[in-house]
């Protein structure tokens, strides 16, 4: 019996240091999984400022972006002002020369401009010069051309009467 007993208190023994051993396992790795949880949050802290940053500094970008874009559209909407300006110009002076040109040398030239696919500025030199002077060179044009230079300018009229 007492070896019963003495068999039985180190059994006894031996499955309480197991147990021991089992808790001391379990509480080291519970504090490893602490500590690498807490470097994953110190990561994921870090990688999170680093994200913010980076916004600030795309949306800076974007703004820069959107100045830039609205200062290129204002410099091309100026230059397409000078450039109408200018071609404007051309034209009245074109259109003042071809006033006092002579009606035959006015329509060779005119016949050789629309041969050239510059209808458009033919009609932009017509359509800016004295009406009796226009008639004359319609009547001595191209049928279907002097059709087309009429419908163009009625289009013109009918958009400046609205």
């Amino acid at each position: 019996m007492i070896g019963k007993i003495l068999l039985l208190t180190i059994l006894l023994y031996n499955l309480s240091q197991a147990a021991g051993t089992q808790e001391s396992s379990l509480y080291k790795e519970k504090q490893e999984l602490m500590a690498v949880k807490d470097e994953l949050n110190e990561f994921y802290e870090i990688k999170e400022l680093e994200y913010q940053k980076d916004i600030t500094v795309l949306q800076d970008l974007q703004k820069s972006i959107k100045k830039d874009e609205e200062s290129i559209i204002a410099t091309k909407e100026a230059n397409q002002k000078i450039l109408d300006e200018i071609n404007r110009v051309i034209t009245t002076k074109a259109m003042l020369m071809y006033d006092k040109m002579k009606l035959g040398v006015v329509i060779n030239v005119f016949n050789e401009m629309i041969e050239n696919g510059e209808i458009d500025e033919v009609f932009d030199i017509m359509i800016r010069m004295k009406e009796k002077r226009v008639m004359k060179i319609l009547k001595k044009l191209d049928t279907k051309i002097a059709t087309l230079i009429m419908k163009k300018m009625r289009i013109v009229k009918e958009e400046n009467q609205k």
